[in-house]
C-alpha cells in the first residue's frame, strides 16, 4: 500500500488501482488536503466483494465526518482484515478517534479534519 496526497493524484491512478480516501488533514494551517491509499494487490478470491468493501469503506469515511459513531464502529468490524490487512492500522486509528470522540462529544465545528 501507498500513501498519497490530493485528488488529483488519487483520480489519475483509479482506472489502474484500488484507491481509498483516508484521512482530510492541514499541514500548518493550510488548505486541507486529502490523504488516500493506493493497493496495489488484491488477492483473486477477493476480486467478488471489492466493490462492496470500497462502497463500505467511502461510506464509513463520510459517518465519521458526520459522527454517526456506531456505523463506524461497525463497518470497521467488517472491513478489518479486507485489503490484505494493509488498512488495519487505519481503522484501528479511526476505531480509537471514534471511542474518544463518543466519550467527549465534538462541538459542532468538527469537520473530522487533522491538524498537523
Amino acid at each position: 500500500m501507498n500513501i498519497i496526497l490530493g485528488t488529483a493524484d488519487a483520480e489519475r491512478l483509479t482506472d489502474k488501482y484500488t484507491v481509498l480516501e483516508l484521512d482530510t488533514i492541514t499541514i500548518k494551517s493550510s488548505t486541507p488536503i486529502i490523504a488516500y491509499c493506493v493497493i496495489e494487490t488484491i488477492p483473486l478470491e477477493d476480486f467478488p466483494k471489492v466493490e462492496i468493501y470500497k462502497k463500505l469503506h467511502t461510506d464509513l469515511m463520510d459517518h465519521y465526518r458526520n459522527k454517526r459513531w456506531e456505523y463506524c464502529e461497525d463497518s470497521i468490524k467488517v472491513l478489518k482484515g479486507f485489503w490484505n490487512g494493509e488498512l488495519d492500522t487505519f481503522y484501528e486509528s479511526i476505531l480509537e478517534r471514534v471511542q474518544n470522540l463518543k466519550e467527549n462529544a465534538p462541538d459542532e465545528s468538527w469537520t473530522g479534519i487533522i491538524a498537523k
